[in-house]
């Protein structure tokens, strides 16, 4: 994870900000998350929401607005305090610099979500088992994974291995967790996937 948190701290030093992008690439990194991401959260401003590998917030910008209390994960320092930056207008938000396995969170969540972070965790099953721990009854998570399947990810000035994804290897863990998989939704360079946790009757 040292390499992972080192790539994204050069990012902030070489000013490689998605918040501050300008349209025609926020519309591009839409492509992997956007408007059927956004809709499969189903925020209506009652809800406690984590976001795992918050970044410089180019989700949370969009979601902050819709959620009861938001927080955000990050590994990277440099990364949360861009975050605080770019979401210092926001109320009730809460940014943490920590890693979502092991940080230990004081509640549940009704919505947890992830954009693109899925591929820098090797334990899958953790985080699926994690998700369910910390999701509240009936509360529901949706991850963007890449469609990408290559193991390293090439930056021209430096290569980051990662660990892919496949949705239907999610979907099982997220079940295995006792997670009911809701939906499988396909961007041109991601699947979203969402999943529930069961109410308490």
């Amino acid at each position: 994870m040292q390499a992972v948190i080192r790539h994204y701290e050069l990012l902030i030093d070489e000013e490689n900000d998605p918040v501050r992008d300008p349209e025609p690439l926020r519309a591009h990194m839409d492509l992997w998350d956007g408007e059927p991401f956004l809709d499969a959260l189903a925020l209506d401003g009652g809800q406690d929401v984590l976001e795992i590998g918050i970044g410089t917030g180019r989700l949370a910008i969009r979601t902050a607005s819709l959620c009861r209390h938001l927080t955000g994960i990050d590994l990277s320092p440099k990364t949360i305090a861009r975050a605080g930056e770019n979401l210092s207008a926001c109320p009730d938000v809460t940014l943490l610099c920590g890693d979502f396995m092991t940080h230990d969170f004081p509640q549940s969540f009704d919505v947890i979500y992830s954009s693109l972070t899925f591929m820098h965790i090797a334990d899958k099953r953790g985080a699926a088992e994690r998700i369910a721990a910390l999701l509240a009854p009936g509360g529901r998570a949706v991850i963007s994974l890449d469609k990408d399947r290559s193991d390293v990810i090439d930056y021209g000035t430096r290569q980051i291995a990662v660990c892919p994804d496949t949705p239907e290897a999610l979907e099982a863990h997220l079940r295995a967790a006792g997670l009911t998989v809701q939906a499988r939704i396909e961007r041109p360079f991601a699947w979203i996937v969402t999943a529930t946790r069961k109410e308490v009757t």
